[in-house]
């Protein structure tokens, strides 16, 4: 049942002050989604412990998933995600609609995240001795791209997609450690093992996954969930990768954001000394900004 047939379903019942959110809800637009608990307070003219208590009541253990479920309605399927093949289609209609599936699931997923989450992980890594990303299939790669992008700021990250490799690296996890686990299902069996056994060994645990409620969701200290609207599960798969890989990169600009200067020299010499060795015609790159 979706979030604004649940709302309907108990209007009649509601008290005033449980209307005034229905009503504000059921005319919100995609654009006025992405906001925190207690501006939705505020513009309501109502109290965090109403909208909480609000989405107990039509079924959604808290306002963040409340959120997800309405970001995914807002994606019309027959407006927004169109089916990706059709018999009739040209080859220009059917580049269209790869790229329009992909933007959807991008402006979904950043209207329903939560920012102050990817704020607090990014101020986690900072303090991290070792980063672990762990995934298999199409998110083990991104996990991959993960590692290379952190190693170039400085820290100590590995990608792991080996079920074996990533229980071993959890036995060994330490309180100033942080693990990511990544499955869009968030229920990969592997993943969701060793990330319990590095929950249990003291580590930060974080997941990326498009279920809420999912093991994986429910295991993590801090879930960050996205939000791609399915077709069929290769075609998740594929979207799914995207968006995770969006969410590494706002945390990587966190994090590059925050680092000393001294560091922020070295990240440079070496991407310079990286460009010399394998291009074969050297030509200058953007720089990651120094603090002054």
């Amino acid at each position: 049942m979706s979030v604004r047939t649940s709302i309907q379903g108990v209007y009649r019942d509601l008290r005033p002050i449980q209307r005034r959110i229905a009503d504000y809800l059921l005319a919100l637009d995609f654009a006025g989604l992405n906001a925190p608990i207690d501006e939705y307070a505020r513009r309501i003219g109502t109290s965090i412990a109403s909208i909480s208590r609000f989405c107990s009541r039509i079924g959604y253990g808290s306002f963040q998933e409340l959120k997800i479920g309405l970001s995914r309605e807002m994606q019309a399927p027959d407006e927004t995600v169109l089916p990706i093949f059709a018999a009739d289609d040209d080859p220009q209609l059917s580049i269209r609609k790869v790229f329009a599936e992909a933007v959807a699931n991008l402006q979904a997923t950043e209207a329903a995240v939560s920012f102050h989450s990817i704020i607090a992980v990014a101020e986690r890594i900072g303090r991290a001795d070792r980063l672990y990303f762990l995934g298999l299939g199409g998110s083990g790669g991104v996990g991959e791209l993960a590692e290379v992008m952190f190693s170039g700021l400085g820290f100590n990250a590995k990608a792991l997609s080996d079920p074996y490799s990533m229980l071993l690296a959890a036995g060994h996890v330490r309180r100033n450690h942080l693990v990511f686990g990544l499955s869009h299902s968030g229920n990969t069996r592997e993943v969701l093992e060793a990330a319990r056994a590095a929950k249990a060994r003291g580590a930060f645990t974080v997941g990326i996954t498009n279920y809420p409620r999912s093991p994986l969701a429910e295991l993590v200290h801090t879930a960050l969930i996205t939000s791609c609207h399915e077709h069929r599960v290769h075609f998740a798969r594929s979207n799914s990768m995207a968006v995770q890989l969006t969410l590494i990169r706002a945390l990587y600009i966190l994090v590059a954001s925050r680092i000393s200067p001294e560091v922020l020299h070295e990240v440079n010499r070496i991407e310079q000394a990286v460009n010399q060795s394998l291009r074969l015609k050297t030509k200058k790159g953007p720089k990651i900004p120094t603090k002054e």
